[in-house]
């Protein structure tokens, strides 16, 4: 008979068992030791009525092909546009643009001044698809149109501290802007904090994320030209300063060398007048330089809301924020966080930029010099010759199913699939093959992870169009259709294609039409196509959108940009009411906890949603249950789950009325 001692278990892969009589055993092997700990472990836990664990190495890694056992939702979207008239992040923005509003008008002379002195040599493009180089002297031959910012004032608008604005450049103070709106789209407020005095009392302190939020949100930053702005504005004031001191320098010299009258009088006014010029103007060096020429966009919005998660900038050119989309996708599936906040902005045809990159394309040959919008944007027409330029302001709250429906939230849209590459091709030109390639993947992606049929989809489908109305031969309007055609056969005739670009001018690396795309689902409403006449034998008969509604649930948007990228996504809206606030006992008792208030309201306060200040709270709130490396487990609803399809436009938010202070 063998009286064993009490079992102690040290870990799962080391277990001794002790006895009063020696026995000669044979030592274990490691792996029989794991076995035996693991084993010992698990019955242990089934006799305490826990669960047991699970083995080492179970959870796969996630299969981009295998069907996903949550969804990954967009909550929000904020939005910036052209308009020298209006307000660059208007409210109205994404109704005025689904309806069709141009954005783009005729630029100020200096800006035609600054280029034509810039000497540059322009590639012109045959109609055979020759090229020859020309240099351009006179101001007929530059930009004359573009999409341009009208007013804007983060500070006036949002409520951000002035002295914080003057260390960010524009893209991040648009970005800014634009994800404000989003959270509050997507009803996520911001909590006032506070700090302890040594008296023992508390103090207002930051507007932050709820603290169960900070640590599971992300940012992304989209922009293509981050910190040019504030880096022309500097060598401007400088080369300007030093200009002077260099004029006056050279009459003090030229001084020296007559002594008529009349010209030394003319000398010392020319210098006095430049010494006024230079106290009016003086220069100095701005010690925040780094700071607002560097693409910190991500991490200056991060530490302004308090979110501690993944981020990231990223730049691929004009395909900026569908890679950002699809990167926020990854990070969300594979558990690195439950959302992320993809921001993005450009704003090229500003005062210090417009004279530098429109110089810049108008070398490359792919831009419009005419002075009429209807004759320059002209998207998939046969006449089309060149692009105009513009910019924009977007932001999407990408988060999973589990997360909006923890609050109480209905997605606007369901990411089903999103795929980003480089082509390795050429800095300007697009691989026609290699993008039929990469739409082919996306569709097939979203055909084997959602039981879909691509040609059942179709008649569904909205395409939100790159189309850049560059010249005919070797542009984005052949690429693109050839994918489609290539991707979807002759059901591709049946999706209705949209541009917006042709209203708004190129918004570069700020994902206008990422935002758009969502919108047309919500809305039930497909922008037209600008200034159609002429069909092109090359392109065939397109189902181009003429305006107005469509039964579209589906939204594939393709971006491309130079150096050969390419980003796409697809989408499928999410039935529902107008109201996307589905359970709203759910929505207040979810800000109830994530404050610490026995009930909590919510205010807009210029333009930002927030939980309305009560003091510190009597109680801590609620932390978050995700664990890190949890990926989404709740599928959002599809059409045909039983939901009603509602296409009727839905109702924008009135901001205007909401805002105060």
């Amino acid at each position: 008979r063998v009286e064993s001692a009490p079992v102690v278990v040290s870990s799962p892969a080391s277990v001794q068992v002790e006895t009063k009589e020696s026995v000669a055993m044979a030592q274990p092997t490691a792996d029989a030791n794991n076995a035996l700990g693991q084993a010992l472990m698990q019955a242990l836990q089934q006799l305490a009525g826990a669960a047991p664990l699970a083995p080492r190495n179970s959870p796969l890694p996630y299969d981009r092909n295998e069907t996903p056992p949550g969804s990954v939702v967009i909550t929000g979207t904020g939005l910036g546009l052209p308009g020298a008239n209006k307000s660059v992040m208007d409210p109205d923005n994404a109704m005025r643009i689904l309806r069709g509003e141009q954005f783009v008008d005729l630029i100020p002379e200096r800006f035609r001044r600054q280029m034509a002195s810039r000497r540059i040599t322009r590639l012109v493009k045959g109609d055979d698809g020759s090229g020859r180089f020309e240099v351009i002297e006179d101001t007929s031959d530059v930009i004359k149109l573009a999409g341009r910012g009208g007013y804007f004032n983060l500070a006036e608008e949002y409520g951000v501290p002035e002295k914080l604005i003057e260390a960010l450049d524009i893209t991040t103070q648009l970005s800014i802007a634009a994800g404000l709106d989003a959270l509050r789209e997507a009803g996520i407020p911001l909590v006032q904090t506070y700090r302890p005095t040594s008296k023992g009392t508390y103090l207002p302190d930051r507007w932050l994320l709820p603290e169960a939020l900070r640590d599971e949100t992300g940012v992304i930053f989209a922009s293509a030209f981050p910190g040019g702005d504030r880096m022309a504005d500097e060598f401007r004031r400088y080369y300007e300063w030093e200009n002077r001191r260099q004029q006056i320098a050279a009459l003090e010299e030229l001084r020296q060398y007559t002594t008529d009258p009349t010209t030394l009088r003319e000398i010392m006014r020319r210098i006095g007048e430049l010494k006024e010029e230079l106290e009016q103007h003086p220069y100095e060096f701005d010690r925040r330089f780094i700071f607002r020429i560097l693409a910190m966009g991500h991490s200056q919005f991060a530490e302004y809301i308090g979110a501690r998660g993944p981020n990231t900038h990223v730049n691929a050119a004009c395909a900026s924020t569908a890679q950002a989309v699809a990167l926020a996708e990854d990070w969300i599936r594979n558990g690195r966080c439950r959302r992320v906040i993809v921001v993005g902005a450009d704003d090229v045809t500003s005062e210090n930029l417009m004279g530098w990159i429109g110089a810049g394309f108008l070398a490359t040959g792919a831009a419009a010099t005419d002075d009429k919008v209807d004759e320059a944007a002209l998207p998939f027409d046969r006449r089309r010759h060149g692009t105009l330029l513009g910019m924009g302001a977007c932001a999407l709250v990408v988060e999973s199913e589990d997360a909006a429906r923890e609050r109480g939230i209905r997605g606007i849209v369901e990411l089903l699939s999103s795929e980003t590459a480089n082509s390795a091709f050429h800095g300007t030109r697009l691989d026609v093959n290699h993008i039929s390639d990469v739409m082919n993947r996306l569709v097939t992606a979203a055909e084997r992870r959602f039981g879909l049929n691509r040609y059942t989809m179709a008649p569904q489908m909205t395409f939100i169009s790159h189309e850049t109305f560059t010249p005919a031969r070797g542009g984005s309007a052949s690429a693109e259709v050839m994918a489609l055609r290539s991707t979807f056969g002759e059901a591709a005739d049946e999706i209705v294609v949209c541009n917006t670009k042709g209203f708004t001018g190129h918004p570069m690396g700020a994902g206008v039409e990422d935002v758009i795309a969502v919108k047309i689902l919500e809305h039930g409403i497909v922008p037209p196509v600008p200034n159609f006449k002429e069909v092109d034998p090359d392109l065939g008969v397109l189902n181009l959108s003429r305006g107005g509604r469509y039964p579209v649930q589906y939204a594939l948007h393709l971006a491309a940009g130079f150096g050969s990228q390419i980003a796409m996504t697809l989408t499928r809206r999410i039935p529902g009411s107008h109201d996307r606030i589905d359970n709203k006992a759910r929505y207040q008792r979810w800000l109830a906890d994530v404050s610490g208030y026995d009930r909590a309201e919510t205010e807009v306060v210029k333009r930002v949603l927030r939980i309305v200040a009560q003091g510190q709270p009597a109680r801590l709130p609620i932390a978050s249950n995700w664990q890190y490396g949890t990926g989404p487990t709740v599928r959002a609803a599809a059409p045909g789950d039983g939901m009603m399809n509602d296409y009727r436009p839905l109702p924008m938010p009135a901001v205007a009325a909401a805002v105060r202070g």
